[in-house]
């Protein structure tokens, strides 16, 4: 808590400065004011976030925290903008311009934000096995729809298009299926979208730590509502040909080990592995598995989170193969807590898994 508290005093002093050197106030009366009210306005939100913490209303918090960060993009943005205007381009300063700029730079940096978090893209990977299959098997994978406030029935509905486009055998879902509860998706009368998501071989589900938060039996239970089945910790063949196997949250107390869910396991029948996380990377990569699916990360999300949880996570995005393991973390189709991405997009992923017979 204490860290959000500096955060917000340190955010205040940078959005007083910027405010500052944009609109330039004359009068000492308002220059006092400019400076006191972004503190006011600052704590009030942090006031507000923090009377229902990591929940809705910090949420709201954090986006006016992260567009505070924007500004300081756009400042920097901005200043070298600046530099090659004078020192380059040899022209002469123009302050109203510059202001102008600066007021461009930001709109257009909030807009491809929220333009990334809103306007999903299909991402396609090949994954070839050495054991049999008949014919290949497309699998769309998403993850992170993080179904709440900021994101509902218009998201869904396009994903269901985007995921019918591809015509898919199976659609799998990778955690945080919900933004921590019911309320949004209960209220908005999400069901009636969600339930349209179908494949030939079915929806499967794992649930996520959002999911877990104290209300994953609601959750899972509205998920299974729309059609979707849930498998954390169980295991279903796919046209008895490839073995899907589910695994719950690490926030779930009760989460086996992975070598503990793989009983099932055929040596001649690709595997594959659906989880929330990719945190076991190092204890998954050499298991029986050919195929290993997981979100959670966002990739990062925003900048610089995109390269700072390079630091703390084995793989935060993208495709890696290992001992004979393939693995792919998603995105994810969400948002999370708040409706920006820069850095990242929004996406679907489909996979075609291939075998011998399909090689």
């Amino acid at each position: 808590m204490w860290l959000f508290i500096i955060l917000t005093q340190l955010l205040a002093m940078m959005s007083s400065g910027i405010l500052y050197g944009f609109i330039k106030p004359k009068q000492r009366l308002a220059k006092t004011a400019l400076v006191l009210s972004v503190f006011v306005i600052n704590n009030a939100f942090l006031f507000y976030g923090l009377s229902e913490f990591w929940h809705e209303r910090f949420h709201v918090y954090l986006v006016v925290s992260i567009l505070q960060g924007f500004m300081f993009y756009a400042g920097l943005i901005t200043a070298v903008i600046t530099l090659v205007y004078l020192y380059i381009l040899k022209k002469k300063y123009h302050p109203i311009l510059i202001r102008a700029v600066a007021a461009v730079v930001y709109a257009g940096l909030v807009g491809l934000t929220v333009f990334n978090a809103y306007s999903p893209v299909v991402h396609h990977l090949k994954v070839t096995t050495d054991k049999p299959l008949n014919k290949p098997m497309q699998i769309a994978l998403v993850s992170d729809t993080h179904l709440g406030r900021w994101f509902g029935n218009r998201q869904i509905d396009k994903m269901v298009k985007l995921i019918d486009a591809q015509s898919p055998d199976v659609v799998v879902i990778a955690g945080d299926v919900m933004n921590d509860s019911t309320d949004a998706y209960d209220n908005t009368n999400m069901h009636e979208h969600l339930s349209k998501l179908r494949a030939p071989l079915g929806v499967y589900a794992t649930l996520g730590n959002h999911d877990y938060s104290g209300n994953q039996v609601a959750i899972a239970k509205a998920v299974e509502r729309a059609g979707i089945q849930v498998i954390d910790n169980k295991s279903v063949w796919l046209d008895d040909s490839v073995l899907l196997i589910g695994r719950s949250d690490e926030t779930d107390p009760a989460r086996p080990a992975a070598t503990e869910l793989l009983s099932e396991v055929r040596a001649d029948k690709p595997v594959i592995f659906l989880e929330h996380s990719p945190a076991d990377l190092a204890q998954i990569k050499g298991l029986p598995i050919d195929l290993h699916l997981s979100g959670h990360t966002h990739g990062g999300q925003i900048f610089p989170l995109t390269t700072l949880l390079k630091w703390f996570t084995p793989l935060v995005y993208g495709a890696k193969q290992l001992e004979g393991t393939q693995f792919l973390v998603t995105s994810g189709y969400g948002i999370g807590a708040v409706p920006f991405r820069l850095g990242t997009r929004s996406e679907v992923w489909l996979i075609t898994l291939t075998g011998q017979a399909g090689s």
